[in-house]
């Protein structure tokens, strides 16, 4: 395989890797920039366009995060249970990964907002806001990706 075989590989797998949880993408996409730059001497991928790259990998590889707390803070989630849901998931996801961070934000919501207001009901509205928001980061991970790969196609002539 030659060296843009390998890095559209690579890009490809980081687009696998918005749907599959156990595979970061945006930075995938990066990676396969990254190769390819070093591999060609930084001749048509440089540092510019790769700092552009890692700051929208950096952007789409955090979405699953700030997505699903604003989605809970959207339908009516606390400030201090948006915060838990960032803690939580942060925990969890050092712990159990993919699976930990959701079960970790949605325990920190719910415990944060069952202790305030003593209602299952907020608590499931606030835990379903923070599923779709959670959804619609994949979708935000895709875009990214596609932007990533636009660019560097962009930047390859290719």
């Amino acid at each position: 395989m030659t060296d843009i075989q390998i890095a559209w590989a690579i890009i490809a797998v980081g687009f696998l890797g918005c749907i599959v949880p156990l595979l970061p993408g945006p930075p995938l996409v990066w990676l396969g920039a990254a190769f390819y730059a070093y591999r060609t001497d930084w001749n048509q991928v440089g540092i510019p366009i790769l700092v552009v790259l890692l700051v929208l990998a950096l952007v789409g590889s955090t979405a699953d995060i700030w997505m699903s707390s604003l989605g809970a803070k959207k339908t009516g989630a606390s400030r201090w249970a948006t915060i838990a849901s960032l803690l939580g998931g942060f925990v969890g996801l050092i712990v159990a990964s993919i699976p930990g961070l959701i079960i970790g934000s949605i325990g920190a919501i719910a415990l944060v907002e069952y202790s305030q207001h003593k209602d299952w009901n907020k608590v499931l509205k606030a835990s379903g806001g923070y599923l779709a928001g959670y959804a619609l980061s994949i979708v935000v991970q895709i875009l990214v990706c596609l932007a990533m790969a636009g660019i560097f196609a962009l930047a390859v002539r290719f």
